[in-house]
């Protein structure tokens, strides 16, 4: 007997399986989505600058491509959906820098790229105009085009409340849960998982780095796509002064994106550099670190190694590595009915929301019924982000509850009422409650905080602290207590 039976499986909790699941949570569908980690957004939407652009910014960017369109379509959906879900949204717009006439040349044919495509907001500014926007950038820089709309996005909280709209609204949501195999049976597929045998008629296939192995399962991988790493620094939050909008410069070497970016919160992202990597591998290298440290002193000279609070790397799946990142993975396969495959690559997250609508497009084409449900509930309640409120809100908000009053990490002002709302809401690891709180994010990087956040997690799961862990099984932070060898 199958463990789980549904109409649509989705096959991982990142960005833009969730995006599919929320989308098909709006119709009489049953649906179910499966990811292997812990928690959702784990990885590659995590291992991302959180940057929403309309692909405009690199002469690649084409009408041509299924890419580019998908961008451009998800790029008016995004800030209505993010309020409408509660995800910090912020509008910052992109300085790309100018230092030559060369420079300017290429940037002239960009923006008229973009201006036939019906983006009209971009243009230039001049050498006065720029330092008066940004004053801290390189004085190398002689003007730079300027575009308002680039925005910056949490893809780990949209992602998160993507997926708790959708079991909201009756999609099932399992975490944990790994797909072993995939075999066909008459108009069904059997899905074998770590937790039993799954059951379903359609099959989504979001499974990020993953995506062509899972498609492998069936014979259903009609295409290439190559893992490629990418690595990106984090600067202290005191340094988040020194850049209001995304600072972008022409890269001197293949492999490397010039970028600065202001988070939502406050801190800025540097890098980016891209290797050709291995699966699963997301360690930095100093060769990394010292190329992207090297080409941000070039937008920031100021910006010192000290200044630098933590660095991580991902994945992204490029379909053509050697061309460039022309093309994406949005499809049907050829070969196996009602499988489709999903891979964006960059930008991925700005992508999401038209994504899903195309996936809802291709599945219907594949057979599937869609009927809307009346019932279907759009909106999310975002939880309290205490730093963020007016005094007086964070007064009623202690005496509702006093663990509001309670700051757990000093860095980022995070309250044990935060911490506690966040386990409510799902988290049952340290990085689950990291990613929707920020405690352990801040210039200590849960020095002071962690141990705290150990114990309120061990509290309201009913687990003792050695069980708790820092992403899942195999990552438990505290082996044994206090003296216990001596025992």
């Amino acid at each position: 007997m199958a463990w789980l039976q549904t109409e649509v499986l989705i096959i991982g909790g990142g960005v833009l399986g969730a995006a599919v699941a929320r989308e098909l949570s709006r119709y009489r569908v049953e649906a179910a989505l499966l990811e292997r980690e812990p928690d959702l957004g784990w990885g590659s939407t995590k291992a991302n600058m959180s940057i929403v652009c309309q692909g405009a910014d690199a002469l690649e960017f084409r009408p041509e491509y299924k890419r580019s369109r998908l961008v451009w379509e998800s790029i008016p959906m995004m800030e209505p959906l993010c309020r409408e879900l509660g995800v910090p949204f912020k509008r910052i717009g992109e300085l790309t820098l100018i230092r030559n006439n060369e420079e300017r040349a290429k940037y002239q044919k960009l923006k008229t790229r973009a201006e036939k495509v019906g983006f009209t907001g971009l243009r230039f500014v001049d050498r006065d105009e720029l330092f008066a926007m940004e004053p801290h950038v390189s004085r190398e820089a002689v003007g730079a085009l300027y575009n308002p709309d680039i925005a910056v996005v949490d893809p780990v909280r949209l992602t998160i409340a993507l997926t708790e709209s959708a079991r909201r609204n009756g999609v099932e949501v399992h975490l944990e849960t790994e797909v072993l195999g995939i075999e066909r049976s008459g108009e069904e597929f059997l899905v074998e998982t770590n937790r039993g045998e799954v059951r379903c008629r359609f099959i989504v296939n979001a499974a990020g780095v993953y995506v062509d192995r899972v498609a492998r399962f069936l014979n259903a991988d009609e295409f290439v796509l190559y893992p490629v790493k990418g690595f990106i620094g984090i600067l202290d939050k005191d340094l988040g002064h020194l850049v209001s909008h995304e600072i972008h410069m022409r890269p001197e070497a293949p492999g490397e994106m010039n970028i600065v970016v202001p988070s939502v919160y406050g801190n800025l992202f540097f890098g980016v550099v891209l290797r050709l990597g291995r699966k699963g591998d997301n360690s930095t290298t100093k060769e990394m670190a010292d190329t992207a440290l090297r080409n941000l002193r070039k937008v920031l000279p100021g910006v010192s190694e000290g200044d630098v609070i933590h660095t991580f790397a991902g994945f992204m799946m490029f379909r053509n590595w050697e061309l460039g990142w022309h093309e994406c993975v949005v499809e049907a396969s050829r070969k196996v009915p009602r499988f489709v495959n999903v891979s964006i690559g960059y930008p991925g997250v700005s992508a999401a929301p038209a994504t899903a609508k195309e996936v809802l497009r291709l599945l219907e084409g594949e057979g599937l019924r869609l009927q809307e449900d009346p019932s279907f509930e759009p909106g999310l309640e975002a939880p309290p982000s205490f730093v963020d409120l007016p005094p007086e809100e964070q007064q009623s908000l202690i005496e509702r509850d006093p663990r509001y009053g309670h700051v757990v990490c000093r860095c980022e002002t995070v309250t044990e009422g935060e911490i506690v709302e966040a386990i409510r809401r799902g988290a049952n690891t340290l990085d689950g409650v990291k990613f929707r709180t920020r405690a352990g994010m801040g210039r200590c990087q849960g020095g002071y905080c962690t141990p705290r956040v150990i114990k309120i997690l061990a509290r309201e799961l009913g687990i003792p602290e050695t069980e708790v862990t820092k992403k899942g099984k195999g990552s438990e932070l505290l082996p044994l207590r206090s003296k216990e060898l001596l025992g």
